[in-house]
């Protein structure tokens, strides 16, 4: 037999401290399903058959015969059953379409034996993630048109059947591909049959289109089942990695997200040969509004603690991995035998495909990295090989050399491999940063017995298959590295020192107006057993409560969104206590963010509309500590991690019309309260939302325009 790729180098066992039973999903019955009825290793030997009466031999005969038909009928049946009451697994890693042809087959429900391509997992691979797509990149503006049809189904990313909501039958969706200076035209149909939904461009400035940023009950109101919605912007001045995600409740955790690639001729970034896009995050099996209920509730079966995060079950990239199907926990462990394969002691029960991309030798390659994770911080590596950051959240920076990239949910890199080692088969590995967070459950964990850690093959172009993986996990704990020298992370579960990056399209400092400065607190607490986030709060508790019916953005209708009202000093607008939207006055002028964190993890913050400078940083609230100023060319980005018990100061240039939502990015402390909204320029938005067709005007909200 051949050898086998191996999943981990070896087992890990990281106790969290809290040893509770956790939360499991059985394999559904079905998704492996065997023929009811065995033909039996004892049967009737020959001999009888030749010694008995020539009576004895025809009532064989007719046993024999009323067996066979009695197994047909039961078959039959077996048959007509499962397709009436049996539910489709769908593959969910890019299908062949007009532009897209995956060179291996979709994953099955689970891996059968001698269909291994002689590496013992099945692999993927994707034309579109590979970005061979044929896309010309140009400097000329042109509208492009996409369809996303949203819909329900059933399927199976690690081998597990769950229902899952699919982006043109598929999750990760398609890859949207535009040029800078380009029109999207994008086409949503929800055919959900209950949900409502929308689409979120993650880090597309929406500059004069605020409301097509996707934000339910911000910028627009949900897209109803059986109706559609055209998302029209631009991406002028922008370039670089991006990806798209449903901004209804935790729907992309469900699988409601995809890629988005900005290209631009004059990119400032090193030659490359070939590019690559890396999607993974989290996966839980269990549905995520049902996971959302419970963690907002007072009763979670994964810890006896309020607050505490679901745990994932698994990690996938690119859409796949492996998981273990064993029901007893005590077969569940993964162990490696002496070659180094991954199997558990029930035998032959790990499930699903993992991902594989190719490369040849003497390249320079470009791996765009992007956390769809809802929780889980990762730290993405590739055994014996470097990475050289070079764009961050589609901002070009001078090269950092590193072995790791810490990665938080929303964020993104692109990182320059060199194929320069010997050519095989190597790991690339996407491992949870468990120290960052609490996995309820510790070494009980299903996330623990994977491992913590997720795998893709990178193969070098003409090594055989049954070469084997090759290659050394690189240590996530040293402080140097061979080929980096000293490594350039400074804190175990944070972005890189906020002053490293420097930007190479240089900007100072944004100048801020008298009546911009902005000051956020925000802490978790527990309120009658439940956890909830709040935003500077003194006495009272005020929770961020999204809009059913309308839209914070259709708000600013009703309101006198005159330059008198603005710059007065005591301004006329009301919209919603429980809405948390900073308005920046000085419409002319930049804005000052001071964001205090009073909790005690961290935490990766998303601003919408627009990225931001870090200028300023230190221990505990600002102000009572020590602040570290950086007016020099500042890092600029849309998603930042915030340390526990910390501030940061943050600048925006302020001049992009808008409502902008700006929120924690792990999903389920967005869904307790950790939410809130800045403004921009409301008179010249007031002014760009009137001159819109009245039909679009609210479009999906109950309440009528005023």
């Amino acid at each position: 037999m051949a050898p086998r790729f191996s999943l981990h180098s070896e087992s890990r066992e990281d106790d969290m401290g809290e040893d509770e039973p956790m939360m499991r999903s059985e394999q559904p019955s079905g998704l492996d399903p065997e023929f009811p009825f065995r033909r039996s290793a004892d049967g009737i030997p020959q001999e009888k058959w030749r010694e008995g009466s020539q009576k004895d031999h025809q009532t064989a005969w007719s046993v024999s015969l009323l067996i066979l038909c009695c197994l047909s009928l039961f078959t039959l049946s077996e048959v007509l059953l499962s397709s009436f009451f049996s539910d489709p697994i769908l593959p969910l890693a890019p299908q062949a379409s007009t532009t897209v042809s995956p060179q291996l087959p979709a994953p099955t429900q689970t891996p059968e034996k001698g269909h291994d391509n002689g590496l013992g997992i099945k692999l993927e691979r994707s034309n579109e993630l590979d970005l061979k797509t044929g896309f010309v990149v140009s400097n000329t503006p042109t509208v492009r048109d996409y369809v996303l049809n949203i819909t329900l189904g059933r399927a199976a990313p690690d081998g597990f059947g769950k229902s899952m909501i699919l982006i043109n039958g598929r999750s990760p969706g398609p890859l949207i591909e535009a040029n800078t200076g380009d029109t999207l035209r994008i086409v949503v149909n929800n055919m959900m049959p209950e949900a409502s939904t929308t689409i979120h461009w993650h880090g597309i400035d929406q500059r004069n289109s605020s409301w097509m940023d996707g934000v339910n009950g911000v910028s627009q109101c949900g897209i109803p089942p059986g109706e559609t919605f055209t998302y029209q912007f631009n991406v002028t001045g922008q370039r670089g990695t991006f990806w798209y995600h449903s901004h209804v409740s935790v729907q992309y955790t469900n699988g409601l997200y995809g890629p988005l690639i900005i290209h631009d001729p004059d990119e400032r970034i090193p030659s490359v040969n070939d590019e690559k896009i890396i999607l993974f995050g989290d996966l839980f099996h269990q549905d995520a509004e049902e996971l959302a209920s419970q963690y907002l509730g007072t009763e979670h079966p994964w810890s006896r603690m309020a607050g505490m995060e679901p745990p994932p079950d698994n990690i996938i990239i690119n859409g796949y991995h492996v998981s273990n199907c064993s029901s007893p926990d005590d077969e569940l462990q993964p162990q490696s035998n002496s070659s180094g394969v991954l199997f558990d002691v029930a035998g032959n029960c790990t499930a699903g495909s993992i991902y594989n991309t190719q490369i040849q030798s003497g390249d320079q390659v470009r791996f765009r990295l992007i956390s769809h994770s809802t929780s889980t911080p990762f730290w993405i590596t590739i055994d014996n090989h470097t990475l050289e950051i070079f764009e961050i959240d589609g901002v070009e920076i001078d090269p950092i050399v590193t072995a790791r990239v810490f990665v938080t949910p929303g964020q993104r890199y692109s990182v320059l491999v060199k194929a320069n080692q010997t050519p095989g088969h190597y790991r690339i590995r996407t491992t949870a940063a468990i120290d960052c967070f609490h996995l309820p459950g510790g070494t009980s964990s299903a996330l623990a017995k994977m491992g913590s850690e997720a795998v893709a093959i990178l193969s070098y172009e003409g090594v055989d298959a049954d070469a084997g993986v090759i290659g050394v996990p690189w240590d996530l704990n040293s402080l140097s590295s061979d080929g980096v020298g000293p490594e350039p992370w400074s804190e175990d579960c944070g972005d890189l020192p906020f002053d490293l990056p420097k930007p190479l399209r240089q900007e100072a400092a944004y100048k801020v107006g008298d009546r911009n400065y902005h000051y956020v607190s925000f802490e978790r607490n527990i309120f009658d057993g439940k956890i909830r986030s709040s935003f500077n709060q003194a006495s009272s508790l005020t929770i961020y409560t999204p809009l059913e019916k309308d839209a914070t953005l259709w708000r600013t209708l009703d309101l006198d969104k005159s330059l008198a009202n603005i710059t007065g000093e005591s301004p006329g607008w009301d919209l919603g206590e429980d809405q948390f939207v900073l308005v920046s006055r000085d419409t002319d002028m930049g804005a000052q963010i001071v964001v205090n964190s009073q909790a005690m993890m961290m935490h990766p913050f998303h601003l919408h509309g627009q990225d931001f400078q870090i200028v300023g940083w230190g221990d505990d609230r600002y102000g009572e500590s020590e602040t570290t100023w950086n007016f020099d060319n500042p890092m600029r980005r849309d998603t930042l991690s915030i340390p526990g018990f910390s501030h940061v100061v943050l600048r925006i240039r302020a001049d992009n019309p808008g409502i902008w939502a700006f929120h924690c990015h792990i999903l389920w402390h967005a869904e307790d309260g950790m939410f809130m909204s800045f403004a921009n320029r409301l008179d010249e938005l007031g002014t760009s939302l009137k001159t819109l067709d009245l039909d679009a005007r609210r479009k999906f909200c109950s309440i009528e325009p005023r």
